[in-house]
Formats: structure tokens, C-alpha cells, sequence
């Protein structure tokens, strides 16, 4: 493990070096609150001529996803939330001063130099290829567009955060010299691994600053971080992607969360878990100590609790499951093996059930 002090511009300045978000990180998520809140952080670094700490940048040194065009990819373990939204910060000013051309600072900052050093790679057109951050897939096509100066889903929080940064250099007195003089002041604390098996449990111990992880966010990440590249796709693809988007709408992952606890209190033995610190840690060690097996099978099965549990929070626990899957597919035992299913045929009964926990959503 290599750790090292750096201004933040210089790191994302390097050349011939992208930055990849993994394919189990979480999607961008920050709000207009918190960028709000680093804009006027920025603004007091420049004012006060001191830096100011942006917090931890975690990344693996490994070369990932090699895209043939001889750059040094590395993949960020933690810290996305924050390399996007300087990312973003830094298109905004691009954009204005392309714009404003009287704002340039009598030619001493061009955003064309400023997309050329911390957005794309050297003097390339920004692009699908050429950009220097390469978020999840799920991401990749809104901040592509951004570059591109494309239209843009009003609904996500790339475009929102992006346009936060374009009415805030809208304002009366704006003064691109003294933002980009904050952004020079940004510090962050690099920390570099060799593998993803050392970067875990330094993912676990870093408290960013931000968008708290919640529960899914940390078994995702537990689950798929140790895999390759490719590896990490296929399983948050045919695994991930359909257990999270089964509660859709689920601002928070909470029902999630809800779906891995239930499924944590069956699968462990004398579990019990109150928080969400507890589900976590009752998560580790069910995987480690009790299970110690292979991480694929946990994803499906997961998945098809997932199926279960979603159409329990759909119905309230009495309708016919259309699932017809058995979920619990490990082989160890659970909690309720021997116990014979008994589906809900009782439409007077199903009733009276849902009127006794018409309000169970709300209380989640």
C-alpha cells in the first residue's frame, strides 16, 4: 500500500492515466447539497489561499479494462463520488469560459485547456474513448453526452449536479480565476494497492465524506471487489442489477436493505440484527465463518430471495408467488428447513392481512 498527499488537480491531471469506476460501485448519488457544499468550500479555500481536504481517494494500481489506446488504467475503489462531481465542476467552467470568452483571465485559462488536462486524454476530442473518467455503464452514456455537450435525462444526477455548476457561474460576480484557484487547493490522500483483495478492508475502514454506504452498497461491494474486471460486469449484470431494480423506486437502497437483512435472519444462525452496522457485520460472518464457499451462488440466491421478497413487499406478504424458483439454493440449511410452504389461497383471509399491514411500507 502506497499512501501520498497530492493536490487534487494534479492527480486527476496526470497524463496517459483514466480513472474507472467499477462496475459493483454505487451510482453517482450526489445531491445538489452536497455539491453546494464543496462549491463554497472551494470558494473559501480560494479567498483564505489554503488548502482544502477533499478526503481519501482509494484505487487500484492494477491495469483494468485496457481500451488499446496505451493509458494507465486504474480502477477507484473509493472516493467516486467526489472524482465525478470535481469532474463535473471542472465541465461547468470549461463550458463557460468556452462561452464567455471574455472571461478567460486575459488568456490565462481556456476551457479547452481545461477539458484537454482533467477531462479527456491529452489533446484528443472528448469522447466515449478519449474521456479520462470512465463511470459505471449505468452513468457512462448521461456524463458521455456531458462531454459532448449533448442533451442530457434532466432526471439524473449527473445532468442536475452539472447544471447546479452552470447557474452558480451564472450569477452576478462570478470569477473563473478564483473557482479554478480553489480547485488547485483541493487536497486529497491517495492511497494506492496493489490488488483489490488489500483495497476491502481499507474500503471498509475509510469514513468519506458524503453520500453515507449503506447496506447494499457494502455487500456489493464485499461481493464483487476481489473479481476481475470482466468478471465484476458479469456478475453485477446477471445477479446485482436485477435483485436492486426488483424495488424500484427504492431511494436509499431501503427496501434492499430490508430484502438482505430478512435474507441474513433466515440463512444465520441466532442472528440478530437490529442496525444496520449489525447486518453488515452478520453478513461477514455468515459468509467467512458459516458459509465459506464460493460468492457466485450467494448472488443467486440473493437474487431469488430478492424475486420473493419484492413480491412480498408488492402484496404484503399474501399472493401466490409466480416466481415458482425455489430461492434457497446454497444446500446449507436455513433457518426454516423442514417447514412445508403454505400459500395464501384464503382471498377473505388475504384480506383482512392487507388491511392489517396496508401501512408495513411507510414503517420501512
Amino acid at each position: 500500500m502506497k499512501v501520498t498527499q497530492s493536490g487534487f488537480l494534479d492527480f486527476l491531471g496526470q497524463e496517459d492515466m483514466r480513472l474507472a469506476i467499477p462496475a459493483y460501485q454505487r451510482l453517482y448519488s450526489w445531491s445538489e447539497v452536497q455539491c453546494e457544499e464543496l462549491w463554497l468550500d472551494v470558494l473559501r479555500a480560494a479567498r483564505a489561499g489554503r488548502s482544502h481536504f477533499l478526503g481519501t481517494v482509494l484505487y487500484c494500481a492494477a491495469p483494468r479494462g485496457d481500451r488499446g489506446d496505451g493509458a494507465r488504467c486504474f480502477e477507484v475503489i473509493d472516493g467516486q463520488q467526489r472524482v465525478m462531481t470535481v469532474s463535473l465542476a471542472i465541465l461547468a467552467l470549461a463550458q463557460h469560459l468556452e462561452a464567455h470568452p471574455n472571461d478567460q483571465g486575459g488568456g490565462c485559462v481556456e476551457g479547452r485547456a481545461l477539458r484537454a488536462r482533467y477531462l479527456a486524454m491529452g489533446e484528443a476530442v472528448p469522447g466515449p474513448v478519449a474521456a479520462k473518467l470512465v463511470p459505471t455503464r449505468h452513468d457512462s452514456p448521461t456524463y458521455e453526452a456531458a462531454l459532448e455537450g449533448g442533451a442530457l435525462d434532466p432526471a439524473s444526477p449527473i445532468a442536475r449536479n452539472l447544471g447546479f455548476f452552470r447557474a452558480k457561474m451564472g450569477e452576478d460576480g462570478f470569477d473563473p480565476l478564483q473557482l479554478l484557484a480553489g480547485l488547485r487547493q483541493l487536497a486529497v490522500v491517495l492511497v494506492e494497492v496493489g490488488d483489490s483483495l488489500e483495497a476491502q478492508p481499507i474500503f471498509e475502514s475509510i469514513n468519506s465524506k458524503g453520500v453515507p454506504l449503506n447496506v447494499a452498497d457494502m455487500v456489493r461491494n464485499y461481493l464483487l471487489l476481489a473479481e476481475s474486471h470482466d468478471e465484476q460486469a458479469r456478475l453485477y449484470e446477471e445477479y446485482w442489477k436485477p435483485s436492486q431494480e426488483m424495488f424500484a423506486p427504492d431511494p436509499g437502497s431501503l427496501k434492499l436493505n430490508v430484502g438482505i437483512k430478512s435474507w441474513l435472519s433466515i440463512r444465520l444462525k441466532g442472528a440478530r440484527i437490529l442496525s444496520a452496522e449489525q447486518t453488515y457485520s452478520s453478513f461477514k460472518r455468515y459468509v467467512e465463518d458459516a458459509y465459506q464457499g464460493d460468492k457466485e451462488p450467494i448472488l443467486r440466491e440473493l437474487r431469488g430471495f430478492c424475486l420473493m421478497w419484492a413480491e412480498s413487499y408488492r402484496y404484503h406478504g399474501v399472493k401466490r408467488f409466480r416466481s415458482g424458483s425455489d430461492w434457497a439454493e446454497l444446500g446449507a440449511p436455513t433457518l426454516t428447513a423442514g417447514y412445508a410452504l403454505k400459500r395464501a389461497d384464503d382471498e377473505e383471509y388475504a384480506r383482512r392481512y392487507r388491511e392489517k399491514l396496508r401501512n408495513v411500507d411507510s414503517r420501512w
